[in-house]
């Protein structure tokens, strides 16, 4: 083989390791995110990043205590309302916005269809309460 037909082996089989992690090479099992806004810091635990309907849990804390999973709060945010849409920005794609569900301070839950298609995904979380209403956002990847 030549030094081309190598390089363009090398090429071809990048393009396919790529593709596979873009369009269908998402996490098949759960997820967990963290974000830190101004005000509030949360943790989002998706239980699989595929199209469809999905369970989102959110811890919020105060954004002095950062949080690194959606485990549970030491302190939890006195937050009074908290929804969650996903934005595919190079699409042009946005969802509905999803109420959640407060389960104990700082824990929500919230449950429905946040991904139509697969892809590099922004979820935004929005969280009002007592410090003011901030919308958090991460990135996730989402397969088939």
């Amino acid at each position: 083989m030549t030094w081309r037909r190598v390089m363009v082996a090398l090429l071809v089989i990048a393009g396919a390791i790529w593709g596979y992690g873009v369009l269908g090479g998402g996490t098949p099992g759960p997820v967990e995110l963290a974000g830190t806004g101004a005000r509030y810091a949360i943790g989002v635990a998706l239980d699989r990043a595929r199209p469809g309907p999905v369970e989102i849990k959110i811890t919020a804390t105060t954004a002095k205590e950062p949080v690194t999973t959606a485990k549970e709060p030491v302190t939890p945010a006195a937050v009074a309302e908290v929804s969650v849409f996903a934005v595919m920005p190079h699409m042009g794609h946005i969802t509905t916005e999803i109420p959640a569900r407060r389960e104990r301070p700082g824990r929500f839950v919230a449950r429905g269809e946040l991904f139509t298609m697969a892809g590099v995904w922004e979820i935004a979380v929005r969280v009002d309460g007592p410090s003011g209403t901030e919308v958090i956002r991460v990135n996730t990847l989402v397969g088939e």
